[in-house]
């Protein structure tokens, strides 16, 4: 999210197989070598073949770029003295500010005396993997992050010997937290060290502070296997916080899973991997371009363990979870998507505090620009951005329509109401009378290189949406709707300069550089109607006034907004430079083309993006959603597995000739156009007019 938002077996499995090599890739290596001339081990080569693994004999020299694990729970960098878990953090609100506590990490083993390594990230089953040799046995170390046992985090060393073996072990666990004051629990259970403490400064005067608990095998300083054995070592870290559990019980619960992880050491791997399988049967595939592949894979993957390694931006949450990583996760993985926004469900209180701390006082719920623990404002104070880019309160309110067009859980959407009607609420609190309608004065708008600007278009648009769709849920869940929220919407200043056809970023915005893509949202995701000449002159002119050192997701956008006109060829660099941010040799994101914040997978939420609203045509309706499919050049065909829609999900593919429906679990009986979607593959030919799948 900028964010954004756990002895002695031998365990020789190595799953080929699965929902992600479906795909078929064929990237043109050499049998055995991987396209840098890497020798892969053969049982590796179907995997990196497929686009489901990456291989390197290095690690990067910026350690930033390193690879992650994680589960949605806890995560770290490969590697790295620091473990990160969800909804942890330290310091006061703006001041500090609230930032992710660090906890010393527990699973950053070094064998000292290894030689001649090579590494994987294998993304089919979210495991890290180091090969390499000692004293002439074979040794691999797998590192992963249990996704079916999240306050889990696993290190195993299996080691294949012929002859008496030693390994030297070094763990870099770093200092002690400045974030967490541990103490060692008295009489740990054997073999383990076992700590808790409290995050040191609340992020408001009011707020709690956050108990942690943390148990982990302890590591020797060396490991002895005997001649002619075959040996797994089991190295094991569990963690629990009083955010999950009752603090009376932090303690015996953390134990508890350690030692449930202990008996049951043999099937953890397996059971990740089993986990791993069910998630992945929903994704993006393509066949053609293994580096294309392995972009796919790597974004979601990085997504789904949800990134918590990194402290970038404190770890905090901004707009970049609803509008870049949101919409994929609502297309494909809803529960998740769910869970995004029920994080703002729960902090409706902040957003209510942060619209009466302004001078105005306003009313409503006001989402802060930064959010963290309570929902209040964590934005550094002295980044205007906090107090003035405030668009991001209509990005959640149009999230929330998205998961009700893809969902239609009218249980939820009861549950969301008050959110919905308090965002409505703020939104008409918020804009100024002009003597011809409203304006919205004083912001940031999406491009953070303007400031103190009025009538950013964007903004305007996305509140106007926001009020609308409060007025549809009102009628929806028979509530009469405010009046206002109509007389507001019809009347704000959309801004048109008839004379060159475009939308103006702001009031009186003279062609300045913008940092990333802004009008251009106008078009897609808010759908905003427009002519194509209008369309297609918005898109020109700030595309030529863009930052080329911005960050990447901008370029997906663009590549959406040719794609949508018809021009291929004008769409195909801009998709390209959509993923030019990923950083080998594991493909993680960095925010620019040269640096910034790493593990940006903001960049992946818009790259990903490209793949199904660009080259699927995919558009989300109230009515429905439309698919008007184009096939890149450079590929066979595009699959998008486990589409989710109505409780349905379906199997969507199309190549250059057709576009193919199956029904893979059955959800309200759709239609595509008239033809009932069933189990059995329905095929239409790819024409000028969308089709439509509907109720």
């Amino acid at each position: 999210m900028r964010w954004a938002l756990w002895s002695l077996v031998v365990l020789n499995v190595y799953v080929v197989g699965g929902a992600l090599q479906r795909a078929a890739i064929m990237g043109g290596a050499a049998p055995g070598c991987d396209e840098e001339g890497v020798t892969v081990p053969p049982d590796w080569e179907a995997k990196l073949a497929a686009g489901n693994m990456l291989v390197s004999e290095t690690l990067p020299d910026n350690s930033a770029y390193m690879a992650t694990i994680g589960n949605g729970y806890l995560a770290t960098f490969v590697s790295s003295d620091t473990t990160y878990v969800s909804g942890v953090y330290n310091g006061e609100a703006t001041s500090a500010p609230s930032h992710r506590a660090r906890i010393p990490g527990t699973s950053s083993i070094s064998i000292t005396n290894a030689v001649d390594p090579i590494y994987a990230l294998d993304l089919e089953c979210a495991v890290f993997l180091k090969r390499s040799t000692v004293q002439g046995a074979s040794v691999e170390q797998r590192w992963y992050a249990p996704y079916n046992a999240p306050a889990l985090l696993v290190h195993e060393i299996e080691v294949n010997a012929s002859s008496e073996v030693t390994l030297f072990l070094n763990l870099n666990s770093g200092s002690t937290s400045d974030d967490i004051a541990f103490e060692d629990v008295v009489d740990p259970p054997t073999g383990t060290i076992f700590r808790q403490g409290y995050t040191k400064v609340s992020e408001e005067t009011d707020s709690a502070t956050t108990g942690v608990a943390i148990i982990y095998t302890v590591v020797p300083n060396s490991l002895s296997v005997g001649a002619n054995s075959s040996t797994t070592f089991y190295f094991i870290t569990a963690i629990r916080t009083t955010l999950d559990t009752n603090a009376s019980m932090l303690l015996d619960t953390t134990v508890q899973i350690y030692n449930n992880a202990v008996a049951n050491k043999d099937y953890l791997l397996n059971e990740h991997k089993s986990a791993w399988s069910k998630v992945w049967e929903s994704g993006i595939e393509v066949a053609g371009d293994l580096e294309l592949a392995q972009a796919i894979n790597s974004s979601i993957y990085y997504i789904l363990s949800r990134s918590l390694a990194s402290n970038g931006y404190n770890g905090h949450v901004f707009w970049d979870c609803e509008t870049w990583m949101f919409p994929t996760m609502c297309v494909f993985y809803p529960s998740i998507a769910k869970s995004l926004l029920q994080y703002r469900l729960d902090r409706v209180s902040g957003a209510e505090i942060k619209a009466k701390s302004y001078d105005e006082g306003w009313v409503g719920a006001m989402y802060p620009w930064e959010s963290a623990f309570t929902g209040q404002e964590t934005c550094p104070t002295w980044a205007g951005t906090g107090l003035r880019e405030q668009h991001i309160t209509g990005d959640v309110a149009f999230a929330a329509k998205q998961y009700w067009w893809m969902t239609g859980d009218t249980d939820w959407l009861s549950r969301a109401w008050t959110m919905i009607e308090e965002i409505a609420d703020f939104w008409v609190g918020r804009v100024e009378p002009t003597g011809s309608g409203y304006s919205i004065t004083d912001i940031i708008p999406p491009d953070e290189y303007a400031d103190h600007v009025a009538d950013s278009v964007y903004t305007n648009y996305v509140a106007s949406e926001a009020l609308n769709f409060a007025t549809t849920v009102a009628k929806i869940l028979g509530y009469t709707p405010n009046p206002y929220y109509t007389s507001v919407s019809e009347a704000l200043n959309i801004l048109f300069d008839e004379a060159s056809q475009l939308h103006p970023e702001y009031d009186g915005y003279a062609g300045q550089t913008i940092k990333q893509a802004d009008v251009v949202l106008l078009g897609f995701p808010l759908m905003m109607e427009m002519d194509d000449s209008v369309r297609l002159n918005d898109l020109i002119y700030y595309s030529d006034r863009t930052d080329s050192q911005g960050p990447a997701m901008t370029y997906s956008m663009h590549a959406i907004a040719w794609i949508e006109l018809g021009d291929i060829a004008n769409a195909t660099q801009p998709f390209k430079q959509s993923y030019a941010n990923i950083q080998p040799p594991f493909n993680v994101w960095s925010e620019t083309p040269t640096g910034g914040t790493s593990n940006f997978i903001t960049g992946a939420g818009g790259f990903l993006q490209g793949l199904w609203a660009g080259w699927g045509g995919v558009r989300m309706g109230d009515s429905g959603i439309t698919f008007n499919p184009v096939l890149p050049p450079t590929l066979s065909y595009i699959k998008y597995r486990g589409l989710h829609y109505l409780d349905n999900s379906i199997d969507i593919s199309f190549d250059s000739e057709q576009i193919c429906f199956t029904l893979v679990t059955q959800g309200v009986p759709l239609y595509v156009d008239n033809t009932l979607l069933s189990a059995v593959p329905q095929c239409f030919g790819i024409k000028a007019q969308p089709l439509s799948l509907h109720t």
